[in-house]
C-alpha cells in the first residue's frame, strides 16, 4: 500500500504532503509486531528508488526520514527485522542512493554500536563486510578496516569466529598493500589460534582469500597453511581442510588466466585462449555463496569508482604481473608469516610427542619378573617405528624442507617474472598438497577418527580439477588414487567418479582413456543404478573420444542399460533414449540396425510418454541416418509398421505420432512415405480407439496434406483428402474438428468406425 501510494503520486506528477504521510509511516514503525517491520522493511527500498526518480515530488524524504526507521530497524531485537533492514542498506548502497557522507556519518556509527553489544554483534560485522566491497576501497579502509582488525583480536572466541568466517569480502575489498601488511597478518594469527572453530572458519574462506593472493603468495604461505589444517588436532578442521583441498590444487592451473567466484559459490575459471570460455566448478556447502568480492586487478585502473564491482562476479584472481609496488617492506612481513606458520607447525609436532609422556600405561606399568620375548619385542619396535613414520611426515616436510625452499624464494627481493615461470615449470602445485589430496583416496591415511565416506567423496568429486591442474602428463602419478575411487565401497563415492569420468577423459585424450579409463568404465555399466546414470548422462561424450574400433565394443552393452534395479524407473530409460540420439550418428548404418534400431523400438513401445516422446526422436534420427541404404531403411520401416499390429492402443498411436515427426523433420522422402508409411497411416485412420483417429486426423491435416500433390503424388493425396472427407463425420467431436468438419453433424449423418482391426488377422 506504502508503494503504492508514492507510485500513483509519482506517475500522475502529484506532490505528496510528505508530513502527513511520514506520520503515518512512523505509527506504524512503533509497532512493535515484527511482522509489521518485515513488511515496513520490505517496502522503503522501493518506496526511496521511486522518491529518487521523481526528487521535485518528495523532497528530500529519504534522508530526512526515511533513513532513521532504517536505522533504527537496524538495532532491533529480532532477528529478522535486521536482516531485513540489512537488506534494505545494502539494496540502496547498491543502487548508489546512499552516498559516502551517510554511510560515514550515520551508518557507521550504527555499525559501531551494534559490534560493541553481544547480542547484535554478528548483526554488525555482517553490514560491515556486506558494505565494504560497495563502498569503494578507500572508504572501507578508512571505516572499516581498524574496527574490523580490533574485533580480529578480540579475546572472544565467537567474535574471531564470526570475523574470521566474513575475512574473504573484506580481502577483496581493501587495496592490495592493504591486505598484505594488515589483513595477511590477522589471518596467520587467527589460523593459528587455540580455538578449533576460529580455525575452521579461516579453512572455510580460505578459497576466498586465496582468489585475492598473488600466485607466489598462494604458493608459499597459503600452501603452507592449509598443510597445517590437514594435520591440525580437531577432526572438523581437518575435514574443512581436505574439503577444500581440491579446489585451492585447481587455482594453480596455468590454463586459466583468471578465477572468478559468483553469487551462486561457483568457482569460474576462465580459459587463457579465449576469455569467453569458462567451466563452471560448484560444491554446495564448501563456498559461502554470499559475499561480493572484487578484483584486485582494478586498484590500477580506478582507485575510487563504485562501478568496478561486479554483481555477478565475486571474486578474481589477480593477473600474474611483474609487481613494481612489492616493497622490501612486503619481503620482511612474508618472513614474518613464515615464521610463525613454522611455530605453529613445530608446537603441534612437540604436542603429538609430548603426549606419549602422559601415558597412563607408563605410569602404573610394573615390569614382569619374566624373560622377554626378542622377537616379541623386535616385532613392536619396527612396528612404533613405523606409526612414527605415518604419523610425521607432513608435519616434518612442511616445517622443514618446505621451509628451506620458503627461505630461498624470499631471499630476493622482488619475485622476477622469469623466476616464476621457471618455478612454475618445474612444479605446478606443492608437492606436499598433490600428497594429501592422493591420500584422500584412502581415508585410512588422512586420520581415523573421520567419516571414512566423506574424504574420498571430496576426493573423487575434485578429481577432474586436480587432474586439469596437473595435465595429463603427470596422470601416472594420480592414476593408481583414481582406480582406488573407482573401487571404493561406498557407491556415492563411485557415483561422484561416474559422472565426471568424461572429463578425465577430455583431458586425457584417446590413448591413456583406452588404456586406463576404459576399465574403469566398464566396470561402472555393472554398477547399482546409481552409479550406472552418472555414466550413462555422458555415454555421448564418452564415446566420442574413443576410437571407431574401441566404441565399437560398447554397441552390444547397450542394452545392459534397459535393464534397471526398479522397472518404474523410467528417467533412466529416458536417459538412454537421450544418449542414443547423440551416438547415432558415430556409427555405420549397418551398426546401428544391428544394435541401436531394436533399443529404439523397445523404447518407442515404453509404457511411460516421457521415453516414448525421446525415442520418436530417436527414431526419426535413425531413419535419416540409414536414408542412403535402402535394404536396411526397408527393414526399420516393416519393425515400424509392427507397431499397428498390436492390441496396445498407445502403439498404434505412436504409428502416427512417428508419421508426423519423419514429415516435421524431413526425414523421409514423399515417395518413401507414400509407398512404405501412408497405407499403414490410412489404415488405422478408421481405428476403434478416438485417441489413435485423433492423432492420424492431425497427421493427416497437419503434416501430410501441407506437402503437397508434388511431395506425396497425386493419386495419394486424393486418397488422403478422400479419407479427411470421411473423418468429418466422425462419431468422435474432437476428430471431426481436427480433421476440419463441423464440431455438431447430426447423429445420423456420422460415419461408424470399421469394426475389423488390424490386429485381429492374428
Amino acid at each position: 500500500m506504502l508503494v503504492e501510494v508514492f507510485r500513483t503520486a509519482a506517475n500522475n506528477g502529484t506532490k505528496l504532503n510528505v508530513s502527513e504521510v511520514m506520520h503515518v509511516v512512523r505509527q506504524i514503525a512503533d509497532d512493535t509486531d515484527a511482522q509489521i517491520g518485515l513488511d515496513l522493511m520490505e517496502h522503503i527500498p522501493h518506496v526511496v528508488m521511486i522518491c529518487h526518480e521523481t526528487p521535485h515530488l518528495f523532497d528530500n524524504i529519504f534522508h530526512n526520514h526515511l533513513l532513521d526507521i532504517i536505522i533504527r530497524y537496524l538495532q532491533d531485537q529480532d532477528n529478522q527485522v535486521r536482516m531485513m533492514a540489512q537488506t534494505a542498506v545494502l539494496t540502496l548502497t547498491k543502487k548508489g542512493l546512499i552516498d559516502n557522507t551517510t554511510i560515514e556519518g550515520k551508518l557507521c556509527p550504527v555499525i559501531e554500536t551494534l559490534c560493541t553489544s553481544i547480542d547484535l554483534l554478528n548483526s554488525g560485522i555482517s553490514l560491515m563486510c556486506k558494505m565494504a566491497p560497495l563502498i569503494g576501497k578507500e572508504l572501507t579502509e578508512k571505516i572499516f578496516l581498524d574496527r574490523y582488525i580490533a574485533l580480529c583480536e578480540d579475546k572472544e572466541f565467537y567474535t574471531r569466529k564470526f570475523c574470521a568466517s566474513h575475512l574473504g569480502e573484506l580481502c577483496a575489498a581493501v587495496g592490495r598493500k592493504t591486505l598484505f601488511r594488515k589483513l595477511f597478518p590477522i589471518f596467520v594469527d587467527l589460523c593459528s589460534d587455540k580455538v578449533w572453530g576460529v580455525r575452521k572458519a579461516c579453512v572455510d574462506v580460505m578459497m576466498p582469500v586465496s582468489c585475492c593472493m598473488t600466485l607466489q603468495h598462494r604458493r608459499l604461505l597459503l600452501a603452507e597453511l592449509l598443510a597445517t589444517h590437514l594435520n591440525d588436532e580437531s577432526k572438523w578442521v581437518r575435514m574443512s581442510a581436505f574439503q577444500i583441498l581440491g579446489p585451492f590444487i585447481s587455482t594453480f592451473a596455468k590454463q586459466f588466466t583468471e578465477v572468478t567466484y559468483n553469487q551462486h559459490g561457483e568457482l569460474v575459471f576462465t580459459s587463457q585462449q579465449d576469455n569467453r570460455f569458462s567451466i563452471r566448478y560448484s560444491y554446495e556447502g564448501i563456498f559461502p555463496t554470499k559475499c561480493a568480492i572484487r578484483s584486485h586487478t582494478l586498484d590500477m585502473e580506478d582507485h575510487n569508482s563504485k562501478d568496478n564491482f561486479n554483481s555477478s562476479v565475486i571474486i578474481q584472481k589477480p593477473i600474474l604481473e611483474d609487481d613494481e609496488d612489492e616493497s622490501q617492506e612486503d619481503i620482511s612481513t612474508m618472513r614474518a608469516y613464515k615464521s610463525k606458520i613454522q611455530r605453529k607447525q613445530l608446537k603441534n609436532d612437540q604436542t603429538l610427542d609430548h603426549t606419549e609422556n602422559f601415558n597412563s600405561f607408563l605410569y602404573y606399568y610394573v615390569e614382569p619378573d619374566l624373560p622377554l620375548d626378542d622377537e616379541l619385542v623386535e616385532a613392536a619396535r619396527r612396528s612404533a617405528a613405523q606409526n612414527n613414520v605415518d604419523r610425521k611426515p607432513l608435519i616434518s616436510t612442511t616445517a622443514s624442507s618446505k621451509a628451506s625452499s620458503l627461505d630461498a624464494a624470499l631471499k630476493e627481493d622482488k619475485y622476477a617474472a622469469d623466476d616464476i615461470k621457471n618455478f612454475n615449470d618445474q612444479e605446478i602445485v606443492p608437492q606436499h598438497l598433490i600428497d594429501s589430496f592422493l591420500s584422500m583416496a584412502e581415508p585410512e591415511q588422512c586420520s581415523g577418527d573421520m567419516s571414512p565416506g566423506d574424504i574420498p567423496h571430496h576426493c573423487a568429486f575434485s578429481f577432474p580439477a586436480v587432474v586439469l591442474t596437473l595435465g595429463r602428463e603427470n596422470w601416472p602419478y594420480l592414476k593408481q588414487a583414481y582406480q582406488s575411487l573407482a573401487s571404493a565401497n561406498q557407491w556415492k563415492v563411485r557415483r561422484t567418479l561416474a559422472s565426471s569420468i568424461h572429463e578425465i577423459a577430455i583431458i586425457l585424450g584417446e590413448e591413456l582413456t583406452i588404456t586406463d579409463l576404459v576399465p574403469i568404465y566398464d566396470g561402472f555399466i555393472k554398477d547399482l543404478d546409481e552409479v550406472r546414470i552418472g555414466i550413462l548422462k555422458h555415454l555421448a561424450t564418452f564415446l566420442k573420444i574413443l576410437k571407431p574400433a574401441v566404441r565399437l565394443q560398447y554397441l552390444p552393452k547397450l542394452r545392459e542399460f534397459l535393464t534397471t534395479d526398479n522397472e518404474w524407473n523410467w528417467r533412466f530409460r529416458e536417459e538412454l533414449a537421450t544418449q542414443l540420439l547423440d551416438i547415432v550418428n558415430l556409427f555405420d548404418p549397418v551398426d546401428v540396425t544391428r544394435f541401436i534400431v531394436e533399443l529404439a523400438i523397445d523404447l518407442l513401445r515404453d509404457k511411460y510418454a516421457a521415453v516414448r516422446h525421446v525415442a520418436l526422436s530417436l527414431v526419426t534420427q535413425i531413419v535419416a541416418h540409414l536414408s542412403n541404404d535402402r535394404r536396411l531403411e526397408k527393414g526399420l520401416f516393416r519393425k515400424l509398421k509392427c507397431l499397428v499390429f498390436t492390441r496396445n492402443w498407445v502403439r498404434r498411436q505412436m504409428f502416427a505420432f512417428v508419421c508426423a515427426n519423419l514429415i516435421s523433420k524431413n526425414a523421409i522422402s514423399g515417395y518413401k512415405f507414400s509407398q512404405e508409411m501412408l497405407p499403414t497411416l490410412l489404415q488405422i485412420s478408421s481405428d476403434k480407439v478416438p485417441n489413435v483417429r485423433l492423432v492420424v486426423a492431425r497427421t493427416l491435416s497437419k503434416n501430410v496434406i501441407p506437402m503437397g500433390s508434388e511431395w506425396l503424388g497425386v493419386k495419394q493425396a486424393e486418397e488422403v483428402e478422400n479419407r479427411l472427407r470421411e473423418m468429418r463425420l466422425d462419431p468422435d467431436r474432437d476428430v471431426r474438428v481436427i480433421a476440419g468438419g463441423e464440431e455438431n453433424v447430426p447423429s445420423d449423418m456420422l460415419l461408424p468406425p470399421k469394426t475389423k482391426q488390424p490386429w485381429d488377422i492374428f
